[in-house]
């Protein structure tokens, strides 16, 4: 477990292909805590998974967070 501050050291951001081609994650790993920092501040992060193509953070308040490929935040579930 741990908070949102330390949420850029669970995961290698470093490099994420997407359609035949290889970009830096330093963009979605922005959208994504600032949305966590602004949001979520504080909660405890239970698990990242990366899907195909979609990012699933789940809290440890129950909640589920969604991110798209890009880093855009989706929709939160319970």
């Amino acid at each position: 477990m741990f908070n949102t501050q330390n949420l850029s050291k669970m995961v290698n951001w470093n490099l994420i292909n997407g359609k035949g081609r290889k970009f830096s994650s330093k963009d979605i790993r922005k959208k994504i805590l600032s949305h966590m920092t602004r949001n979520h501040q504080g909660n405890l992060v239970e698990s990242i998974e990366k899907k195909y193509n979609a990012y699933k953070i789940s809290l440890m308040n129950g909640l589920s967070l969604i991110f798209d490929a890009d880093g855009r935040y989706v929709k939160t579930t319970s």
